[in-house]
Order: structure tokens, then sequence, then C-alpha cells
């Protein structure tokens, strides 16, 4: 296909957000690769995140803080398992953060020797010297599956640097209203970290 009609297609300013189309059409290639990865994360972690809140009660969706909005079409969904699929993973991590179950959607091992550095060697491992509990893992984590995943199937670059060469694909975790963290990823990191993740479940997944 020539330039011209590859333009007409796409649009200018999206192929100029990208250093050539050859990136452009890599990008499309990642996200076809990660999009079953992404899949099969986030069914596997609504699950695990489900199982946790029906531990006290199975009809815990319909007794939430006002704070997390349930998606029931009005009212007109009263089916346990049609509301857990209809959920979006903003859902799942509202729901971790609010009732602090955040060792629930991960394994103890998994967390204990996780290092955002293998992803990015600029990442931090302490906050305030400190080194970050599991709890702040696992919330870093999730978000950064949210973050990859909302512009994954929003096919946005996630192949793009900033200056300096610094990942553009990156989160910022806010652990209180003093101390938060930015985690980045490098594009050629983002499949042995959803890779690993899912390992994490079964080493059979990938």
């Amino acid at each position: 296909m020539d330039r011209e009609k590859y333009i007409e297609l796409y649009s200018n300013s999206r192929i100029d957000s990208y250093s050539s189309i050859d990136e452009h059409e890599a990008n499309f290639e990642m996200i076809g690769n990660i999009a079953p990865k992404l899949a099969r994360i986030e069914i596997i972690i609504r699950n695990r995140i489900d199982r946790k809140m029906c531990e006290k009660n199975r009809d815990w969706m319909f007794d939430l803080v006002d704070s997390i909005e349930l998606d029931d079409d009005k009212g007109r969904i009263r089916e346990h398992d049609i509301l857990v699929s209809r959920q979006t993973f903003g859902f799942w991590i509202r729901v971790v953060e609010h009732y602090k179950i955040h060792s629930c959607a991960f394994d103890k091992e998994f967390l204990d020797g996780f290092s955002f550095k293998k992803y990015y060697e600029k990442n931090k491992e302490r906050l305030n010297k400190i080194p970050l509990s599991n709890y702040q893992k696992a919330y870093g984590i999730l978000l950064l599956i949210k973050s990859i995943r909302n512009r994954a199937f929003h096919f946005e670059n996630l192949l793009k640097l900033r200056e300096f060469g610094v990942p553009r694909l990156s989160v910022r975790v806010d652990f209180s209203k003093e101390k938060f963290y930015y985690f980045n990823i490098k594009p050629n990191m983002i499949i042995r970290y959803l890779d690993d993740i899912l390992q994490s479940f079964d080493k059979d997944l990938s």
C-alpha cells in the first residue's frame, strides 16, 4: 500500500504520532500478541477477587459502598456470574483497594520476589527508604495492567518513548496524599511482564 492511501485510511495525525509506518504496524502486532494475555489476566483476577468477597457474603455486589458503582444495567441484572463478567477492570481495582484485599489478586510468593526494576531499570523499589510492601506492589501491578489494557484496546502507541528513552507507558500510584510512585515499563518488556503475571497463576499460562 502506498503512503498516501495508508494515511487516508488511518489519518495523518495518527501516523505523525509514530516514528514511522513500520512502528505503526509493529504496534498493531504488539496489540494482537498481548490481547489474549490481557483477557486471561483480567478474567483470572476478577474471579479471584469475587471468590474472596463471596467468602463472607455471596451477595456482596449489592452491598457496595457508594464510591464503587456497580454496572447492573440500572437494576435489571441480578445474576451473579453475569454481573461479574460485566464489570470493568477499574471496578475490580476499586474493590481491591477499598476492602484492602490486594493479597487475593496475586500469590504471596510472586509478590515477595516481584521487582518493578525488571521492566524498567529506573523504577524504584523503596518508598521513603522503606521497601515496597506486597500490597503496594499488588496495587502498582494492577494499575499497570489497567494502563496497558486501556491503551492497547484503544489502539494507542505502546512503543513510544519519551525524551531520554523514558517509557511513555507508566502509571502514578498514590499510596497516600504525600506518598506516590511512578512505575514505567519498557515496550520490549510488556510481553514479559504479562507472561510473568500469567505464570504466577500457573506455569503453563503465557
